[in-house]
């Protein structure tokens, strides 16, 4: 397990790049807020997708209506993968989540 230090350098980069992809969006559509450690994506002003870190375990938890994801980080491609194995990358479900809510095409962290 990487040590508390690593990983909060880690989730501090990737919820900057989230939060940065939502920099130029029209708020009515998407809009991002980093705020305590969290980051909540609010599309159409009532839609709220929660990205939060969860350090006792060393990942990243997502949550949007009745969904939730854990989100390991993989050393070998720097990117944050679901702990179930699906292959399901955050960033890439932040990209899709806001085409599919807000019709709105955002890129994150590339």
């Amino acid at each position: 397990m990487m040590d508390d230090k690593t990983y909060r350098k880690l989730v501090d980069e990737a919820f900057n790049m989230v939060d940065a992809a939502f920099e130029d969006a029209d708020p009515d559509l998407a809009e991002s807020v980093l705020s305590q450690g969290t980051v909540t994506i609010v599309y159409q002003g009532k839609l709220r997708f929660i990205i939060s870190p969860q350090p006792p375990v060393r990942q990243i938890w997502a949550a949007f209506k009745d969904r939730a994801w854990h989100f390991d980080h993989d050393a070998a491609t720097g990117r944050w993968l679901d702990d179930r194995g699906r292959g399901i990358e955050l960033f890439k479900l932040v990209e899709e989540l806001t085409r599919d809510n807000a019709k709105l095409d955002v890129t994150v962290g590339r």
